[in-house]
């Protein structure tokens, strides 16, 4: 259970020995504490008195405070609030009896993580120090890589450090330096126009035009004319010529976005045209000769679209030469920190107001959101949380729906547990559905709930969780989407 200086890193964010100071004026309670922790390999301190806890918190480094709510010649709310102006990176455990359960709310709005009250169980102390330390490793984590982006997580204006992704900027660097055809394969938002981009701005076309259009967003009548330009007289209203937009990509890069709502006979032409490389712009028998690159994108399969023949078979296989596939947000989940990281170090917004850090209760559901519209949602998200933001820190996070996939809505009834009864029944349900996708694995657990695994093991020994009686299990116990 314990955090000690042994384990060197977690997600590659230093991690320090974790200090704790016990502020209690009972001496029973405080070598029960310091018992407990020391046992689960924790470095801890003692106090008696609010002076004596500042002495030690000015002598020394603290990760977090464990204060008894009526501490004589002063009380916890006072020290914790004095904690959190002095020592903000220290977060306060309140320890208070039943009968003091408004001082407890009252620490928490002064910056108390947590409350315990008394009489409580071993188990209790060390569930809620282990949450501070998780919550503590995930917004390190953030700010670890809001500081240390690097070229190893980046390429072409995208970001990850998921091993699929890694190997999609290797795709892409192979691809740059080519000419083939390429289809980048994807649900809406992955970043499919990125892609598009980093292909050609890492090529030799970088000096010609990048010239996209979404073929779904031009009516089918005015597609042609988009796409081929016209002469002037060509047909009523055209008024003088235009050069189309396969035209005015030549030297460069034409991405055709939505490729599959292409028209049928749109298609029939659009592939003379990548056959013979040249253009006739409507109302001429002039061909022109082009030097052009095209990628496409779907969010469709279009081996789907080809079977219901709403795709040309051979216009199938002339852009299909080397597909890219995006994988969605929800698959590579543990990239959210880092993408949240770089919008907040780059958002205009975030950067004016002074927005640095994610607090834990808005981080919980953005890692627990599925994520439908994948990173144009989160960075859409992330901008609506910027605008509402006060000081430094989001604090609130406005999802689509109010939904997210981590917690299960709870039956009506769970509200009458204690608040640790139901948060412990919240937390193993959620790690039941999560072991359950996959199978009863640690390791793809414990990458999905983006914690270390040794964090894991000791949740599922927590909960009385038997992973090896999930594994094997089909479809039907996998989280639901």
């Amino acid at each position: 259970m314990g955090n000690n200086a042994s384990a060197p890193v977690v997600g590659q964010v230093p991690v320090l020995p974790t200090r704790i100071l016990i502020v209690d004026d009972d001496p029973l309670i405080r070598r029960q504490l310091e018992g407990l922790y020391s046992t689960h390999g924790y470095d801890v301190e003692a106090a008696a008195t609010v002076d004596e806890a500042l002495d030690k918190l000015d002598g020394a480094e603290f990760t977090i405070a464990v204060v008894d709510l009526k501490i004589p010649g002063s009380d916890g709310v006072t020290l914790t609030k004095e904690i959190r102006e002095r020592w903000p990176n220290v977060d306060v455990i309140m320890i208070t009896g039943y009968g003091s359960i408004k001082g407890a709310v009252e620490a928490m709005r002064q910056g108390a993580y947590d409350y315990i009250t008394k009489p409580f169980e071993p188990d209790d102390i060390l569930l809620a120090t282990q949450k501070v330390l998780e919550r503590r490793r995930l917004l390190d984590e953030i700010e670890y890589l809001r500081r240390q982006l690097s070229d190893r997580y980046t390429f072409g204006n995208m970001i990850s450090r998921d091993p699929v992704m890694l190997e999609v900027f290797s795709t892409i660097e192979m691809l740059a330096s080519s000419e083939v055809t390429v289809v980048i394969t994807g649900e809406s938002g992955t970043g499919k126009e990125l892609v598009a981009r980093a292909i050609h701005f890492h090529g030799k076309r970088k000096a010609g035009r990048f010239v996209p259009i979404n073929c779904a967003a031009v009516p089918d009548a005015l597609l042609e004319s988009e796409l081929f330009g016209y002469e002037r007289g060509a047909f009523t209203g055209a008024m003088q010529e235009r050069v189309g937009k396969i035209e005015f990509a030549s030297g460069g890069t034409l991405f055709l976005d939505e490729v599959e709502s292409i028209p049928l006979p749109m298609q029939a032409k659009l592939l003379r045209v990548l056959e013979d490389r040249a253009v006739e712009r409507l109302g001429s028998n002039r061909r022109i000769s082009l030097d052009i690159r095209i990628v496409a994108a779907t969010n469709q399969d279009l081996q789907r679209a080809v079977a219901a023949g709403t795709m040309r078979e051979d216009f199938y296989y002339r852009i299909n030469v080397v597909p890219v596939h995006l994988p969605p947000l929800r698959e590579r989940i543990a990239d959210v920190p880092l993408l949240v990281a770089d919008f907040l170090r780059n958002n205009q917004l975030a950067r004016e107001k002074g927005i640095n850090r994610v607090s834990e209760r808005a981080l919980a559901p953005l890692m627990a959101h599925t994520w439908p519209g994948n990173v144009r949602e989160l960075l859409n998200v992330m901008e609506r949380a910027v605008l509402r933001a006060k000081g430094d820190t989001i604090r609130e996070i406005d999802l689509p729906g109010g939904e997210s996939r981590a917690v299960a809505r709870p039956d009506q009834s769970d509200f009458r547990l204690p608040l640790r009864q139901f948060l412990r029944a919240t937390e193993r349900q959620y790690l039941m559905r999560v072991l359950n996708q996959y199978h009863g694995s640690i390791a793809p657990t414990a990458r999905h709930a983006v914690i270390d695994q040794a964090t894991l093991h000791r949740k599922i020994r927590l909960h009385g969780i038997r992973p090896n009686e999930l594994r094997g299990r089909g479809p039907a116990n996998q989280v639901e989407s």
